[in-house]
C-alpha cells in the first residue's frame, strides 16, 4: 500500500513538473520572424508634411503605428558618419527610433560608415576620417561605433539588430578595407575593420543581434564563406534582392536562397527589396524602373503583381529549412513623389512606383503581405 501510495505520488509530482515547463515557453519569447521596412526617407516626408493615407483613404495621422497595426514589426535605419546630412544623422536617428520604440517596434541599425550612400560601387572614407592610418582607422571605427550604441542605450533604445557596413560586396572604407582591387583580392582588412565594429557592438549592446549585408543572393555563399572560415562573430547573413539587378527570375533566385541557406549556420533575411505597382511616374525624375523588360514573369507592374511578389518573398524566407529565415525589409517604402519634392534631400523621387504608397499616398495592396505570420 506505501509503495502504490509513493508510486501514485510521484506520478503527481512528474506530472506538476512537466506542467511547469510547458508554462514557461512563452511563444513572445521564441525569435520573431520580421517583417519590416526602411523609413530612412519618412523624418524628412513628415517635416515637409506629406500625408499618407490607409486603405480605407483615411489620412494616417501616426504612421509608426499605423504600420504597427498592419503587421510591420521591425524598422531600418541608415546612419551617416557627417552631421551635416542631417537626416541620417545620429541626432536624428535618436529622435526617429523614439517613435519607433513607442509604437511596439524594433529596429535595425544600418550602420554605413561613410558620409553618403554606401553600396557596391561607392564606400568613401569619412572627411573627418581621411588620412588615418589602418591602426587609427580601426580605433576610430570601433570608438565611433562604442559611441554611437551609448547614446542609444542611455535613452533606452538599443537596437535588435546592428548592420555593419551597408552591401559590402566590395569592402567598405575605400581604399582601405576594399576587397577587390582590380585581380587582386584581400578579405583580410575589411575583416580587421569588420571586427573592430562587432567587438564594439557585443561590448555595449550584446542583446543586439549582428548582420553582414551583401547585395544579391547569387554567389554570396564564397562572400560569407570567407567570413566564417575566419571566424567573424555574426548572427544574420543580410542580402538585397532587386530583380532587375539580381536576377529577373524569382524561381531561380528561390532556389539560390535555398542553396545559399546551406552553406551557412547564420539567419537570414532578405534586408532590402522592392517592386513596381506600377510603370508610370509621378514628378519630373526618371524613375528606376520604367520599362517592360525590367519587371520579372508572372509579377506584372501592377498592384496585384506588387503584392504577389511580396508574397513570394515573404514564403520563400519563411520556409527556409530549421527556421533559418529572419524576415525580410521593404525599402523606402515611403519614397513618395510629392509637390515639395524639389526643396527636399532627395530632390524628387525614382522610386516612386515602387512605394508602398500610390500616387495618392493611399497604401498599396502589398501591405497586406506584412499581417502574415
Amino acid at each position: 500500500m506505501i509503495k502504490k501510495l509513493l508510486l501514485f505520488c510521484s506520478i503527481i509530482l512528474l506530472t506538476a513538473c512537466h506542467t511547469d515547463d510547458t508554462a514557461q515557453q512563452d511563444p513572445s519569447d521564441l525569435a520573431p520572424f520580421y517583417k519590416g521596412m526602411d523609413l530612412s526617407f519618412l523624418p524628412e516626408n513628415e517635416q515637409l508634411g506629406v500625408v499618407f493615407k490607409d486603405e480605407n483613404d483615411r489620412n494616417i495621422t501616426d504612421n509608426y503605428d499605423y504600420l504597427a497595426s498592419r503587421g510591420v514589426n521591425l524598422i531600418r535605419i541608415r546612419l551617416w558618419v557627417s552631421s551635416s546630412n542631417a537626416p541620417y544623422s545620429l541626432e536624428n536617428l535618436k529622435a526617429q527610433v523614439l517613435q519607433v520604440k513607442a509604437a511596439g517596434m524594433d529596429y535595425l541599425l544600418d550602420f554605413h560608415y561613410s558620409d553618403t550612400w554606401a553600396d557596391p560601387g561607392s564606400q568613401e572614407i569619412p572627411f573627418i576620417w581621411l588620412h588615418q592610418t589602418d591602426q587609427e582607422l580601426l580605433t576610430t571605427v570601433s570608438d565611433y561605433t562604442t559611441q554611437v550604441l551609448l547614446e542609444l542605450k542611455n535613452q533606452g533604445t538599443e537596437p535588435a539588430i546592428v548592420q555593419i557596413g551597408n552591401e559590402t560586396n566590395n569592402g567598405l572604407l575605400w581604399p582601405i578595407g576594399q576587397i577587390y582591387n582590380g585581380s587582386v583580392e584581400n578579405f583580410d582588412t575589411y575583416i580587421m575593420i569588420t571586427n573592430a565594429a562587432i567587438h564594439a557592438v557585443r561590448s555595449v549592446s550584446p542583446e543586439s543581434q549582428i548582420m553582414i549585408h551583401r547585395a544579391g543572393i547569387a554567389d554570396s555563399s564564397y562572400f560569407f564563406d570567407q567570413l566564417n572560415i575566419r571566424n567573424v562573430d555574426f548572427d544574420i547573413a543580410g542580402l538585397s534582392y532587386y530583380p532587375w539587378w539580381h536576377g529577373m527570375n524569382v524561381s531561380t533566385a528561390e532556389n539560390e536562397l535555398n542553396s545559399f541557406a546551406r552553406s551557412v549556420t547564420q539567419k537570414i533575411m532578405i534586408v532590402e527589396t522592392a517592386y513596381p505597382f506600377t510603370l508610370s511616374w509621378n514628378d519630373n525624375l526618371n524613375n528606376i524602373i520604367g520599362l517592360n523588360n525590367q519587371v520579372s514573369t508572372g509579377f506584372p507592374a501592377t498592384p496585384a503583381g506588387q503584392r504577389n511578389f511580396m508574397m513570394r518573398i515573404h514564403n520563400m524566407v519563411k520556409n527556409l529549412p530549421n527556421e533559418q529565415g529572419l524576415g525580410y525589409c521593404y525599402w523606402a517604402p515611403d519614397w513618395v513623389a510629392h509637390d515639395r519634392s524639389n526643396e527636399t534631400f532627395m530632390n524628387g523621387s525614382s522610386w516612386e512606383n515602387l512605394a508602398l504608397f500610390d500616387f495618392e499616398h493611399k497604401v498599396t495592396e502589398a501591405m497586406e503581405v506584412f499581417l502574415l505570420n
